[in-house]
């Protein structure tokens, strides 16, 4: 199933105010869900691309979710091979280089995710 953003705001809504609702005194709505994750994503994605040096990419940790990594490409140069279904010779153009984000989950979310597996598979 793939969530949209709208059950996302309204699963993160539910946990906003089962978590801190009688703290701050408040009931958060989706709509104020909505307005914290917007406000989350460009700050996830300045803290993973501040500092990028072109061998140490940036990390942002996720929490128990995971770890948010930029990967570093490096340039490809133009090379000369074969198609490999007519054997045609043919030029493979160059690639400048790139960063690319990746993620890796948690050791608490992968332990999650084999614990709802074995239930299901139950």
């Amino acid at each position: 199933m793939t969530v949209t953003k709208t059950q996302l705001a309204d699963a993160y809504s539910a946990a906003l105010n089962k978590a801190l609702g009688e703290d701050w005194g408040t009931d958060f709505s989706r709509r104020d869900a909505n307005r914290l994750l917007d406000a989350l994503w460009p700050v996830v994605a300045d803290l993973a691309l501040k500092d990028t040096k072109k061998t140490v990419p940036g990390s942002v940790p996720l929490g128990h979710l995971g770890r948010l990594k930029m990967r570093y490409k490096a340039p490809t140069k133009a090379r000369k091979g074969t198609n490999p279904f007519t054997g045609e010779p043919t030029t493979f153009k160059a690639k400048p280089a790139t960063l690319q984000p990746r993620f890796t989950a948690g050791k608490a979310f992968k332990d999650e995710a084999t614990k709802y597996f074995k239930k299901k598979m139950k």
